[in-house]
Parts: structure tokens; sequence; C-alpha cells
């Protein structure tokens, strides 16, 4: 339990670091704006910080706060949101999926940023030459500072984004009359809605051993008037046993032969209607209806699978839909499991 909560943990404190860097850049940019618009200095440890953002080849920058260094970090957001707009639509047309683009945006923002810091030079460059003033153009630290900021900030973004992904819309099942979410739905729920567990009871006590990476708490068959309605996982949220009341259904595992399968669907797809073929010819996603930002099929003889969320479920949960034929093509069964590091 220590470990995997603490991969949790990790991931959260990395996701807080994001967003202090999000805060201090911002702020330093305001910082930056109502010193321009007052006529009046940015503080010196912002100095400071443009001085020490340097390159390959040492640039001394001038401690200056005009209105021409807040024209620059603001020529340089302007590429930024620029070749982030442009990436989206690219990617975008490649797969008609908004979120599915936005993902892929977040995921390369550091080759992004990487784009903008050579634009946002060649501008520089370009203005350089065409300034045929005596004046001559100044390199800002509080300009250097910012834009040193928002590379930063986009830098440990990246890694963040890679190391958790971005959360999943989970997965639901329509069991008779009950919408069970995966991952989220208590047993509570379905016991108020006339299931029984066999050889349970509500305040019968569950303990999950953490002692595996797929079936977490215990695996219990789930029945209504006699009749069996498949196997689910049972877990306890945040601790090591409960009553089964309070666990939630963390898998869902239906075998194609039970009486009732024209009773339960996923994510409102009819299972008795699916046959092999569909999955051989089909996107999972098509046919459970479904629009990922981050997924995987895996298509194998008698063995179909979809993931959602494919990098660590240390923060975000990961949810998936597997298909099981037997050798002649005929169902074996259906499942759908949610996966995340504290239940490990």
């Amino acid at each position: 339990m220590g470990v995997e909560m603490g991969f949790f943990i990790i991931s959260l404190c990395f996701g807080f670091i994001v967003l202090l860097c999000i805060l201090l850049t911002v702020y330093m940019y305001l910082r930056l704006f109502i010193a321009v618009k007052t006529d009046s200095e940015v503080p010196n440890w912002i100095y400071k910080f443009g001085q020490s953002f340097q390159g390959r080849v040492h640039i001394k920058y001038e401690n200056i706060t005009e209105p021409a260094a807040l024209i620059d970090v603001n020529i340089f957001i302007f590429l930024f949101i620029l070749v982030n707009i442009f990436s989206g639509i690219f990617i975008y047309y490649k797969n008609y999926n908004f979120h599915r683009a936005v993902y892929s945006c977040l995921k390369y923002e550091f080759v992004i940023i990487t784009i903008t810091f050579g634009l946002y030079s060649l501008i520089k460059i370009i203005l350089i030459l065409l300034n045929h003033s005596n004046k001559s153009r100044h390199l800002y630290s509080p300009s250097n500072a910012v834009t040193g900021a928002i590379f930063l900030t986009v830098f440990i973004l990246t890694l963040w984004v890679h190391m958790v992904g971005l959360p999943e819309k989970p997965i639901s099942v329509q069991i008779d009359v009950s919408n069970v979410i995966v991952g989220k739905t208590k047993a509570s729920v379905l016991l108020d809605d006339g299931f029984i567990f066999t050889g349970k009871t509500a305040e019968t006590k569950i303990i999950n051993s953490h002692n595996d990476h797929f079936y977490y708490g215990e695996f219990v068959e789930i029945s209504k008037y006699g009749k069996s309605y498949g196997f689910m996982s049972l877990t306890p949220t945040y601790k090591d046993s409960d009553e089964l009341k309070n666990c939630i259904i963390t898998y869902y595992e239906v075998p194609a032969d039970i009486k009732v399968l024209s009773d339960i669907k996923f994510n409102n797809t009819d299972l008795y209607k699916l046959q092999i073929s569909d999955f051989q010819t089909k996107n999972m996603t098509e046919i459970f209806s479904l629009n990922p930002v981050d997924y995987k099929e895996i298509k194998n003889p008698g063995f179909f699978k979809l993931k959602l969320q494919t990098v660590s479920y240390s923060l975000w949960k990961s949810y998936s839909i597997e298909a099981n034929f037997y050798g002649d093509d005929t169902p074996s069964y259906y499942s759908v499991r949610a996966q995340h590091t504290i239940w490990e």
C-alpha cells in the first residue's frame, strides 16, 4: 500500500509544482505589466532571474523596465499561442478529435516552445536589421525572465503530462435497470436495486490484500432473482478493508453464455448482438461509441482489448474493455476494468 500510494502522492506533488510554476509565471508577467504602466521598476529578483536564464552563449541583459520589454514579452506570448493553434489545427485534421488534438499539443509542448523561441529570435533579428534609426535595440532582463519562466513551466508541464497523462471518461455498464460506472460506483447502488453478492451481505468486511495488479479486493458473483449477472471485484476506496456496501466496483466480468446477457450493455452497446467479426473489422472505440483522448487497441486471435489512458495510472484511473472468444469464434466473456495505483 505504501509504495503505490507513494506514486500517487509523487504525481500529485508534481502537478502541484506545475501549478506553482504557472502561477509564478503569471505573477512575473503581471509585475512587469504593472511596472510598465506605472513607470516603475520590477523587483530586483526578476532582474536576477532574467540574467540567470542563459543559453550556450552568455548574454548580458539590461536591467531596465520600459514599454519595449513588455512588448517583447507580448510578442513571445502571441507567437507561443499562434504555434499552439496551428499545431492543434494540424493534429485535429488528422483525426478529427478535438480533445486528442489538445492532448497531443500538451505532449509536444516542449517542441512547440522550442519552435516559438526560434521564431522569436528570428523576429528580433529582423527588427534589428530593419531598425534604421540611431537608437539601439535593448535586450531586457525582465522580458527574458518572463520568457524563461514560460519555458521552464512548459518543460515541467510536458514532463508531468508524459508521466501521468490526462483523465479519461470512465466506462459505464448497464446491468438490468442499474447503471454502473466501473471505478466509481459503490456496491450499495446495486444492493438498492435488488442485486445480491453471493455469500455476502451489505456489512460483510471486504479486504484488499494489495497483491494483484488487476483484481483488487474480492472477486464476487452478482445475481438478481436467482439469475447470475456475472462477477465483480469489490474494492475498498482508500482503506485496506471496508464494508461491502461502501466498496467500489473496479472490475466487471460477464460470461457470454448467461441467460440475462440481453439485459447487459457496455456503454449502451448490447453485448448479445456482438460477433467476433465486429471486433475484427471495426475499432472498439466505434463498437462501444467511445471518443477517448489517449487509447490503445489490441487485436489478437480470440482476444480484443481497448485501453483508455495508456500511461501510468498513478494519478488518473486507467480503463479497459476486453472481449474474449473461443477457438470456434463463439464469445467467451466480456469485461470492463478500472486500474489505479492506490488499489494495488
